[in-house]
């Protein structure tokens, strides 16, 4: 679920400021993720994000470029970039997440009007196509006091939890 459309069924007036959006070679990391080569482009895009005007994540983003290119042509300070993906063909049916806390940086702090070092709840997602090939590795940042997130287990569909080490790729 995209935060617009969270904030939406919560009530609440979602809003957004892009940050930065650019073409450039994956890495090695954001390669990993996606499974591409370090040298494959991917489209990155990092907004804050708003709760009612008030800051409350941090958004970054890197998709496939032959995803990620059809946002140059969206105001990516209009709305969902989900939803306009989705307009555009592109499903992000399933996504794999990590949950964990870490420490405000400097960057995340200035944004998030935190202080540095204060805890953040991370969301990391790996977002795939209904073939399983992978669109999209995201990290968000979120206020904790701002927002939550809760799993429904049932015994037909149960959501597998596991450890995992600091890395979305690896389980322990």
């Amino acid at each position: 679920m995209s935060f617009t459309q969270w904030t939406e069924n919560i009530g609440r007036a979602p809003g957004q400021q892009t940050l930065e959006i650019s073409r450039h070679p994956a890495g090695d990391y954001v390669a990993e993720q996606l499974d591409i080569a370090p040298t494959d482009p991917v489209v990155s895009i990092r907004r804050l994000r708003l709760l009612d005007g008030e800051p409350a994540m941090l958004e970054h983003s890197h998709y496939l470029a032959e995803v990620g290119s059809l946002l140059f042509s969206f105001d990516t300070d209009s709305g969902s970039t989900y939803r306009y993906l989705q307009d555009h063909g592109v499903v992000l049916s399933s996504a794999r997440h990590f949950i964990d806390a870490v420490a405000a940086d400097a960057f995340d702090a200035e944004h998030l009007t935190v202080e540095q070092g204060a805890p953040l709840l991370r969301e990391r997602r790996i977002s795939f196509n209904d073939a399983g090939v992978r669109l999209e590795y995201g990290e968000d940042k979120y206020r904790p006091e701002l927002a939550s997130f809760t799993i429904d287990n049932t015994l037909p569909n149960r959501t597998p939890l596991a450890r995992i080490d600091t890395h979305p790729g690896g389980e322990s």
